[in-house]
């Protein structure tokens, strides 16, 4: 995501088998923008799905997955360690919370969009014809690496797959390069995915959110967008603050 955030050959591997709590360590690979990545049909498939999102929203999804997996291949304790698909299907997926289409399957109209994007990302895995890979353990982790992400600071203590989706998530916040990213990789990757319009794009968003679903945003990052552009949002009555010092 945005205002709050981490694969070069073409070499083919035997995906191994997926057993509850581990996942599987040989898998194919390709090269996107300079970054190696890994390329399996769930990848493919996730990248699918976001393919007509909004152009913003489609390139800071893409930069999100390409510059978080630059930063774990650099760390060669880090790619021995971080489940790649996994990371691959959070970060190409975290922010379905954002899809503005007209009866988008993704939206609720009383949920956050985090929680919006972590349901939907983890139906994504149950439906697809690769579920059989992906035990519960690794669920939750799509799950709360994709839920927590609109609430910095949350992932401390978590496991290492959920603390990488979240950090690749920041690594697209605006600012200099992280410099866990190469910068090579970093300056490829912005070249081919320019950042230019994601400042643009989460005022956007948010505030389209604060308009369609008010509920869903008291107390948490989007309020002030609503209470800075949206006409006749109010938040008060609905913080928890307001909970504990009653209007008297």
């Amino acid at each position: 995501m945005k205002f709050l955030s981490a694969v070069a050959s073409l070499a083919l591997a035997a995906t191994a088998s997926c057993t509850p709590g581990h996942y599987p360590t040989r898998l194919p690979t390709t090269t996107l923008y300079g970054v190696e990545v890994v390329d399996t049909q769930i990848v493919r498939d996730a990248q699918n799905v976001i393919k007509n999102f909004t152009p913003y929203l489609h390139k800071h999804s893409l930069r999100t997955w390409l510059l978080g997996a630059a930063a774990i291949n650099a760390n060669k304790t880090l790619k021995a360690s971080v489940d790649m698909e996994l990371h691959a299907v959070a970060t190409i997926l975290h922010d379905l919370g954002w899809d503005m289409t007209p009866n988008s399957p993704w939206i609720s109209p009383d949920m956050r969009f985090e929680v919006d994007g972590a349901l939907g990302a983890t139906k994504f895995v149950k439906n697809h014809k690769d579920a059989k890979n992906w035990d519960p353990v690794r669920l939750e982790k799509v799950y709360d690496g994709i839920v927590m992400h609109g609430s910095p600071g949350l992932q401390v203590g978590k496991n290492l797959d959920v603390q990488w989706i979240l950090k690749s998530i920041s690594f697209d916040n605006p600012g200099s390069r992280d410099p866990a990213i190469p910068e090579a990789q970093y300056k490829s990757v912005l070249a081919g995915l320019p950042a230019d319009d994601i400042g643009f794009g989460t005022n956007e968003t948010w505030v389209w959110l604060a308009a369609t679903k008010p509920i869903a945003t008291y107390n948490t990052i989007v309020e002030p967008f609503g209470t800075a552009f949206v006409p006749g949002y109010n938040a008060v009555g609905h913080r928890i603050f307001d909970l504990i010092n009653p209007a008297k």
